[in-house]
């Protein structure tokens, strides 16, 4: 029986091969890179970034995504990304006293990767493979900060998102309020957002390239992880953001 193989699966394959070598093209360069047409590379390529295999930017540059550097570590070490979290979600959980979650940017949406619960009898948080809303959860809120921004209107347009809560923010013009102050403090926080009595916060973690498809985050609710606590909290979570940071090759620059 001859050997059977499909075009495209090796055309995505000499993709994601090519951007190993040369990160960060456009879909035009990859066509003229591989001699593929336009119109095959962004199938290709806006397959690979649901899957998270690529991701891209408000530039429409297309670069090796997270699900690689999962699958990588995988194939190197054994180790993944989730395995490398575990000990900091623990000792996030023991610390603070709230349920710790790791998360990714996949097709929209944050995906919990891996949960550590609450030490304490009354706790709050969702189970791993959970998607939510970037709009209405913390994580998400990261994503669209580091990812979105210059997009929220598209963004907007294209989800038409809904309000879970009287407090979810289901306008661009509003989000970009709260983006500005994602993006001075350096945590995203869900103020009864997505569910009504629990609070949320979360960090980005940074790759290599210093791009944010990852994030650390915590849940409580409202009455144990108050508004005072926000802020602590939330060096706590930058603190075991910059380890995973470092692991994945980031850098900050001086």
């Amino acid at each position: 029986m001859p050997d059977y193989v499909i075009p495209n699966l090796l055309n995505a394959g000499r993709v994601l091969k090519l951007l190993a070598s040369e990160p960060e093209l456009t879909a035009l360069q990859i066509s003229r890179a591989l001699s593929i047409p336009r119109t095959t590379v962004i199938r290709i390529v806006n397959s690979l970034v649901r899957e998270g295999l690529l991701e891209s930017d408000e530039r429409h540059l297309y670069a090796l995504g997270p699900a690689l550097i999962y699958l990588g570590m995988r194939a190197m070490s054994g180790v993944d990304l989730a395995g490398l979290a575990k000990p900091l979600l623990k000792q996030l959980a023991d610390r603070t006293g709230e349920t710790a979650h790791l998360a990714m940017l996949s097709d929209e949406k944050s995906l919990l990767m891996e949960v550590c619960q609450s030490p304490l009898p009354i706790r709050a948080g969702a189970p791993a493979g959970t998607l939510a809303d970037l709009h209405c959860s913390a994580t998400g809120k990261v994503f669209l900060a580091w990812n979105f921004r210059g997009r929220l209107d598209d963004y907007f347009r294209r989800t038409v998102p809904r309000p879970r809560t009287g407090r979810t923010i289901v306008t661009a013009e509003r989000m970009e309020k709260e983006i500005a102050l994602i993006l001075k403090r350096g945590y995203a926080v869900d103020e009864e957002e997505f569910f009504d009595g629990i609070r949320c916060a979360a960090v980005p973690v940074f790759n290599s390239r210093g791009h944010v498809t990852i994030a650390l985050g915590i849940t409580g609710v409202t009455q144990r992880l108050t508004r005072g606590r926000v802020a602590e909290c939330a060096a706590r979570l930058k603190a075991a953001a910059a380890i995973l940071s470092e692991a994945l090759g980031y850098r900050p620059s001086a």
